[in-house]
């Protein structure tokens, strides 16, 4: 490929055999003219014809084939130099042969000028060797000097033309590359810009629908909480008639009357107690439907966590009791008092020792409570089987419970940590789990001690959490404030302080009538700085 491409600048840089044929043609019959003149030195009419014939036949040369038609050309001029001296005996017409070397290096190329002086050489060499000729040595010798002069000036021309068009043509052909390769590129980049405005298109459109959808959802949400709440309401009512007629008749079973059965209370026993079921799972629904629609309310005050635990362990002990586990308590005695909802926490407490208790067998559960970097904690870890870190997740999603039979055998309506979890979240805090199957769980949760001061959103817009905090290794260059110096004059009358005013415009004059004044003064001038002059 290289070397095609040597070849087509090579072509591109020789000259046209026709023009130089029809130089020599023009030069036949200048000469014809010049034979006509009175001055004329010589007969030349059989060397002008034959330039002429020699001419025509590399013009035949050229129809037929363009390097014949060179060769012809540089043959032409050769023979019509050798002819012009020999026929004339004009031996200095020798000295000429340099020009067909200077032809055959514009016309072909150096190695066809190198083989034109060697053959040139070989002419000349043979005309000195022979006694025929009647041409001294000397003009051959200044020919054969002037031959290879001339080869050695074509090499020193077309050598750095040729370097330079070789330059020129490889930066041609790489600026051609690099030419493809950018248009390349910016079909790419157009392609990239009409797929970026589609997608943008197709970007706006998905946010139009949902923005539609998350408008229809947010109503079907706020439907499905007022469902909840018209529903829940409506179910408390009978269930608190059922809750407190259970109740009173269970208290005081001779107040109507006769003796009710025994077998009768125990059926209201029963129903007292899923009627309290009932109406507890009303309560997590409402709590849950109030999270959800950000309406729960918490009334927050410094509470000490120790008698919150304490409440919780007392209402869960007598259920470890009957199952026979222990329930251990290790409160942190420089617990700080906590800012939060004391009702709230209290149910997450028991909600998380109540489950920690129903569904460990054997051992017990430790509830631990401490503080770290103005956060406090709170852990239940207990004995029981344990949970897989798969499911995990699962457990703090509403109305989800895990495939357990043991789960199963003990029910539950799965609201408890959702719920539980919300109200972590609300005051500030997080909630998680860790476990593994067979190794027991330990539910944690932490809560912030003191209430944190809330930003405006006016100034938490400039504040990128990310950004790293710089202490400053410099001074700033702010000119210094030009501080008024001040004068306190003692005197009864106003001519020195009127004095002063008038030659120091750059003093403060304070003007006293007594030292008790002046003291007074002096005390108060430590709090009052003096006044800047602008």
């Amino acid at each position: 490929m290289a070397s095609d491409s040597t070849t087509d600048l090579w072509s591109e840089l020789r000259l046209p055999a026709k023009p130089v044929i029809a130089i020599l043609i023009g030069l036949g019959c200048v000469l014809a003219l010049v034979e006509q003149l009175p001055w004329a030195v010589a007969p030349t009419t059989d060397w002008m014809l034959a330039v002429m014939a020699l001419s025509a036949a590399a013009w035949r040369l050229d129809n037929w084939h363009p390097l014949a038609g060179r060769w012809g050309v540089v043959a032409a001029v050769t023979v019509s130099f050798y002819l012009l001296a020999s026929w004339y005996q004009v031996p200095c017409a020798l000295t000429l042969l340099a020009l067909p070397v200077a032809l055959a290096a514009a016309l072909i190329s150096l190695p066809a000028a190198a083989a034109t002086a060697v053959a040139e050489s070989a002419v000349l060499l043979w005309m000195a060797t022979t006694a025929t000729t009647a041409i001294d040595l000397a003009p051959l010798g200044v020919a054969a000097v002037a031959v290879w002069a001339s080869w050695g000036i074509m090499i020193a021309v077309y050598q750095p033309v040729g370097q330079l068009a070789q330059w020129s043509w490889e930066n041609t052909r790489r600026a051609q590359r690099l030419l493809d390769e950018a248009r390349r590129r910016q079909g790419e980049l157009n392609q990239a810009l009409d797929d970026l405005a589609h997608l943008n298109r197709q970007l706006a459109l998905t946010t139009q629908k949902l923005d539609q959808m998350r408008f229809v959802a947010e109503q079907a949400n706020k439907a499905k909480a007022d469902f909840v709440a018209k529903v829940s309401h409506e179910l408390r009512t009978p269930l608190n008639m059922i809750v407190g007629f259970g109740e009173m008749i269970l208290e005081a079973p001779t107040a109507y009357g006769e003796r009710i059965p025994p077998a009768l209370l125990a059926d209201l026993e029963v129903i007292l107690r899923n009627s309290q079921h009932l109406s507890e799972l009303i309560d997590d629904v409402l709590d849950l439907s109030q999270v959800e629609a950000d309406q729960m309310a918490l009334t927050r005050e410094y509470v000490a966590l120790p008698e919150i635990v304490d409440a919780a362990v007392t209402a869960v002990r007598p259920l470890y009791e009957s199952k026979e586990l222990y329930l251990r308590c290790d409160v942190a005695e420089d617990l700080p008092p906590v800012y939060c909802d004391r009702t709230r926490i209290r149910e997450v407490i028991l909600n998380l020792l109540s489950n920690a208790g129903r569904f460990t067998e054997r051992g017990g559960v430790t509830l631990r409570v401490w503080h770290e970097t103005g956060d406090a904690y709170i852990s239940v870890t207990d004995t029981g089987p344990g949970i897989d870190p798969a499911d995990a997740g699962r457990l703090f999603r509403p109305f989800q419970q895990l495939e357990d039979p043991l789960r199963r055998r003990h029910g539950g309506s799965g609201l408890g940590l959702a719920i539980s979890k919300s109200f972590v979240e609300l005051h500030g805090g997080r909630m998680w789990v860790q476990s593994a199957v067979g190794q027991g769980t330990t539910f944690t949760l932490r809560v912030p001690i003191a209430p944190v001061a809330p930003i405006e959103a006016d100034a938490i817009r400039w504040i990128d959490p990310t950004w790293e905090y710089r202490q400053r290794s410099t001074r700033p260059a702010l000119p210094e404030g030009d501080v008024q110096r001040r004068f306190v004059v003692l005197e009864e009358g106003d001519a020195l302080q009127h004095l002063l005013r008038r030659y120091l415009d750059d003093v403060e004059v304070v003007a006293v009538e007594s030292h008790r004044a002046m003291r007074r003064h002096s005390s108060n001038s430590l709090e009052r700085p003096p006044r800047h002059s602008w």
